[in-house]
């Protein structure tokens, strides 16, 4: 023994000395490392030491609950670790505790290289149209953005920018710029994509130049839906990928430091999905498109110029499979790592361990080539891959402020072991050293509003900085007050009236000095939230005069008359204008224009005072307290009031800053009439019509001018207000506005539009030779969802064509529509139910909580996915059989969808397997009766946490919904129980016969008529008792004469005796059920017994027949 060990340490020794005196190879192109002597050694020390880091994070792991409610797809109740605190998670660490945190517009650290980066990629499986597009935050209200485009038939579009990607944010808290807008939907969910704008048409450029080519307005909007589980690379790398590319290095402690720096300052993961959705693209038909791709959330720090190379394949399969695969060199840390991973269609996920993709052999000489062959292995299975590079449609980007990035984008086809189609893109990244071709970009100036004060100031000049606050002063007066300050950086090229704001401080104190006030508004808004009864439109009248009449506090009217003193107001023969501005009015996400009081005309303070009372009751009229109930904001609400001089104009009218239909963001259209603006904005009269063309720098130019009819116009009265005067002939038959000045209005207008970098919708006036602005309020109208989307909206993502979709079976317990309350809840405590049954019988390994791989949603319908019905057969467990199973859902064999098809799909499992899925099916169906009996007891003293408002009863029922997610498990593995006993059934009647026939399942129905403790037989057995009660009663003739809810008003009185006993009994016992029973929007009979013959008025006919 001593010999042996004695031997074997003296090899030990040689190995030592060998790999001591072994040189170390140089790498590869003289960038990439590759084994050295150590490899093997450094490899297996960091798997132990990354092992280790992982039972530490898991032991560090949210709570049971929280795992549970993952699981189920609820997301997490907490939040462990604040957002500003943590930057990035690093090996085996994920950096964000909840899904709403990750999905969330993430805040940019400290740091210059800074990013919060969204990107997809969509491609069709039936022609070649794609869309990729790309929104990354930045510091200083700057973006990286892409819009690349192919539309089948039509062409290539790219953005006039490109192929610089530095672009000045929208809003700094979202994902917006350049005419695109990335919105989370629902965490791991679903995203909306929507891009409005000009788009470049022709082959992609490489080098930047000022010639904008043919630009062409673009609109499309798409529902991006998951049909894949998350990979996270903080914490699912394959752990033998990030060894080998480690071990390959070589080791001090300055790598480790870098190695360090680099890992915890960003975040990255990524899913697959379904795009559904439709373009609009000028001169050429609406397409509504279906494309599959990926997106990807990065945030962090990303340092362009730290990163050698990079190579990133992106693939989509038509059987389902998903492929990432990035060779990346990072000069300061691993400069040959290969990572990545798969996406199975069940729903499983899997690094990838091995690669022979090199980034020596992928283009390192910057010449492309147009054929790649690269192999790897995932799942322990091995995938060879073929690249096919479309030149046609590879696109040159450069990223970082200086161009430290040269990305090339390049569309491809690829086969996955000579035999599968997929369809996607292959990613080459170079440093570019040759630095910046193009102009710098700096983000355009956008009004900054000032955080609201904590004095309380009853009036605040336009010129004031507070005035530019909306909170402060509402929509229209914050505008007003940034149009003041916007004119002094626009060479005085317009010009504002002069004029004051009443903030809302003024109203609440006016409400606090009158208790009357406080009780009507307080009256409207129980009578509103339906916690009393009342007329509200009569409310809102008395509310509405008496805000009339209610003088304004001697305050507030001695800080207005001061204040229009000072600014040379009163006295001068100015007339006023008294306008509303309300809080959340004329902002980006809500209009609510014309439904609040404006003055015009006002010659003394006494007609001021007035008209502030008026404009503070119209906030309470029916149509604005409608307005706010049906968008689900508080009916007591707060406002501003503009004072201001009124212009006494001479052309007036509105300018949108890009076409009011299409959106077209190259057309400007001006509706200009003589006088006062009024009779334009009101539609009063038909306005002069002037569209003009405007491109990337602001130079417009006429197209078209459509002189209307202008039959009367609107201008001050002498004795003050406005009035209507006809339009002389001669000056009708012209348009109203001189050439000239219609280009000016055009160069305002886009300076302005620049301003807030968002279309506005401009009211102007014309007073000689001076341009004033009234109003730059958004146009809200472009981006709001449209019929198609509102129909696909919720529709689940299918990851192949393959798939094979019903309505039978579930059709009949919910037919028709269902509503997105049920969708979020019924429908996904079933999908996880099925899940879960199909994980104990073998047909998946994993849940898929943010999918739906076992019922399907279309247009708000729902359907049952027969390829993952069938997953769980008897090619992976011993005791299920496809047959039985198509029987139970379809009443037939499907004979069409053979086991072969789904093996395909979803895989095959050796025998031991499937015994071992058998007896962990069997037990898990064994315990189904014990834990339903568990529920039930726990039901008859169940309840949902009360709660002391609407907000915490609606946590209370969320923090409760693992119940009935559990529950519905219990019932559908209590269902499936009785399945197999009927199966078992069924195949003793058969006497061993292999096809079933009608006459055999007809002999089973009678058997089942027979038992005495079948639910749902006892209902007609039920009815019939109530009828035979009503003969015995003799009331048969005086109850057949009675329609049906008279029937059940009876059946429900004392009169009816022992009728309505045996009835009450009926609903005690069957009175949880009601057809669409499911739909959590429908009554039960119990609650609504009338339901019982309106909801099937053939039902009740029947009733009375049995009488």
């Amino acid at each position: 023994m001593i010999y042996l060990v004695s031997i074997a340490a003296a090899f030990l020794c040689i190995y030592l000395v060998k790999l001591v005196l072994r040189r170390d190879p140089e790498p590869l192109n003289g960038h990439y490392a590759v084994p050295g002597r150590f490899y093997t050694l450094k490899k297996l020390l960091f798997l132990c030491l990354y092992h280790c880091r992982l039972l530490r994070a898991r032991s560090h792991a949210t709570s049971s609950a929280d795992q549970e409610r993952r699981k189920m797809g609820l997301g997490s109740l907490k939040v462990d670790i604040p957002k500003e605190k943590i930057v990035g998670g690093g090996l085996a660490k994920s950096s964000r505790s909840s899904d709403e945190e990750m999905e969330s517009v993430q805040e940019l650290i400290k740091d210059p290289n800074a990013i919060d980066s969204v990107y997809f990629m969509g491609f069709t499986q039936t022609d070649e149209t794609f869309v990729i597009v790309r929104v990354c935050r930045k510091q200083n209200g700057l973006c990286e953005m892409w819009v690349l485009l192919r539309v089948d038939g039509i062409g290539c579009f790219q953005h006039p920018i490109h192929p610089e990607t530095n672009y000045s944010l929208d809003n700094t808290n979202t994902w917006s710029g350049g005419g695109l807008k990335l919105e989370c939907l629902e965490p791991y969910r679903r995203w909306r994509i929507f891009f409005n704008g000009l788009l470049r048409k022709g082959p992609y450029r490489d080098k930047w130049t000022e010639e904008e080519g043919e630009l062409l307005h673009v609109k499309m909007a798409f529902i991006w839906t998951s049909f894949s589980t998350v990979f996270n690379f903080d914490t699912d790398i394959h752990p033998s990928a990030i060894a080998d590319s480690i071990a390959k290095e070589k080791w001090s402690s300055k790598f480790f430091t870098d190695l360090q720096k680099y890992n915890d300052h960003q975040t990255h993961y990524e899913q697959w999905g379904q795009f559904v959705g439709e373009i609009e693209i000028e001169g050429y038909e609406r397409k509504e498109l279906l494309l599959r791709g990926l997106r990807d959330h990065s945030y962090g720090v990303r340092n362009w110029a730290d990163m050698y190379r990079y190579v990133l394949i992106l693939a989509h399969f038509e059987n389902g499979l998903s492929v990432n695969l990035l060779a990346l060199s990072i000069s300061a840390t691993t400069t040959n790592m290969k990572i990545g991973f798969v996406m199975f269609p069940d729903g499983r996920k899997a690094g990838i361990d091995w690669s022979d993709i090199t980034l020596a052999d992928m283009a390192d000489d910057k010449v492309i080539g147009d054929l790649y062959r690269v192999s790897f292995t995932a799942a322990n299975q091995l995938f060879n891959l073929q690249v096919s590079i479309d030149k046609s449609a590879s696109a040159v980007m450069y990223g970082g402020l200086k161009w430290e990035s040269q990305i090339h984008e390049c569309v491809a086809t690829y086969r996955l072991d000579l035999t599968v189609r997929g369809w996607g893109i292959i990613e080459f990244h170079y440093r570019n050293e040759s630095g910046r071709q193009a102009p710098d970009t700096v983000a355009a100036e956008r009004p900054q509003e000032p955080k609201v004060p904590n004095w309380s100031r009853l009036v605040l000049p336009l010129s004031d900085e507070a005035c530019q606050c909306t909170a402060l002063v509402g929509g229209k007066g914050a505008q007003l007050a940034q149009l003041t300050e916007m004119r002094k950086h626009f060479g005085m090229q317009f010009t504002v009236p002069a004029g004051l704001c009443i903030p809302t401080t003024a109203l609440e104190h006016h409400m606090k000095m009158n208790s009357r006030l406080q009780q009507a508004v307080e009256e409207i808004s129980d009578v509103a939230c339906t916690r009393k009864t009342g007329n509200l439109c009569e409310l809102c009248v008395r509310c509405v005069e008496l805000f009339r009449q209610t003088r304004l506090t001697p305050e507030i009217e001695s800080a207005i008359h001061d204040q229009l003193t000072e600014l040379n107001l009163l006295g001068t023969g100015d007339r006023l204008a008294v306008r509303s501005s309300a809080i959340g009015e004329d902002t980006e996400d809500s209009s609510a224009a014309g439904q609040l009081s404006t003055e015009l005309g006002l010659k003394d303070f006494e007609q001021v005072c007035d008209a502030v009372r008026k404009c503070w009751a119209s906030l309470y009229s029916f149509q604005a307290v409608q307005y706010r109930r049906q968008r689900g904001q508080p009916v007591p609400s707060n406002m501003g009031v503009v004072i201001q001089q009124m212009v006494e104009a001479q052309t007036a009218g509105v300018l949108f800053t890009c076409d009011p239909v299409t959106g077209h963001l190259g057309r400007m259209v001006i509706n200009a009439n003589y006088g006062l603006g009024e009779s334009v904005v009101h539609g009063d009269a038909e306005p002069d019509t002037i569209t003009l063309s405007c491109n990337l720098k602001g130079q417009c130019h006429i197209l078209k001018k459509e002189v209307g009819t202008k039959q009367m116009f609107v201008r001050q009265a002498d004795e003050g207000g406005v009035m209507v005067e006809y339009t002389l002939v001669s000056d009708a038959s012209k348009c109203c506005l001189a050439e000239n000045m219609i280009l000016r209005l055009g160069q305002v207008a886009f300076q302005v539009q620049k301003m807030y970098r968002t279309p506005r919708d401009i009211e102007w006036a014309i007073k000689g030779a001076r341009i004033y602005l009234l109003q730059a309020r958004p146009i809200t109208t472009f981006d709001s969802v449209s019929e198609f989307e509102l129909m696909h909206e919720f529709d689940s993502a299918l990851a192949t064509d393959y798939e094979w979709m019903t309505t039978s079976n579930i059709g009949e317990m919910m037919p028709g529509a269902v509503t997105p309350l049920t969708m979020s809840i019924f429908v996904r405590a079933i999908e996880y139910a099925l899940q879960e049954l199909s994980m104990k019988a073998g047909g998946i390994s994993c849940f898929s909580p943010y999918n739906h791989k076992y019922l399907g949603i279309c247009c708000s319908h729902l359907f049952m996915n027969l390829m993952s019905m069938n997953a769980n057969m008897e090619q992976n467990n011993l005791i299920t059989s496809k047959k039985t199973n198509d029987f139970e859902l379809l009443g037939r064999v499907l004979n069409e969808l053979s086991l072969h098809d789904i093996v395909l799909i979803y895989g095959k499992s050796p025998l031991w397997k499937r015994v071992v899925n058998a007896i962990t099916f069997l037990r898990y169906l064994q315990t189904a009766g014990s834990q339903a009996n568990i529920l039930m007891k726990k039901l008859t003293t169940y309840q949902i946490q009360p709660a002391s408002n609407a907000q915490e009863y609606y946590h209370n029922i969320d923090v409760q919904l693992c119940d009935y997610f559990q529950a519905w498990a219990t019932s559908v593995a209590k269902s499936s129980s009785s399945g197999m006993w009927n199966a078992l059934l069924v195949s003793v009647l058969s006497g061993g016969i292999t096809e079933w026939t009608s006459e055999l399942l007809a002999d089973v129905a009678i058997l089942y008529s027979t038992c005495s403790d079948i639910v749902s037989a006892d209902i007609p057995v039920c009815v019939e008792a109530i009828a035979e009660a009503i003969r015995a009663q003799r009331k048969s003739t005086e109850f057949l004469k009675l329609d049906s809810e008279a029937a059940i008003s009876w059946l429900l009185s004392q009169e009816s005796g022992e009728t309505g006993e045996k009835f009450q009994n009926f609903l005690q016992k069957h009175g949880f059920r009601c057809l669409r029973e499911a739909e959590l929007h429908e009554k039960s009979w119990r609650n609504d017994p009338k339901k019982i013959t309106t909801s099937n008025p053939g039902n009740f006919a029947e009733f009375q027949a049995s009488c």
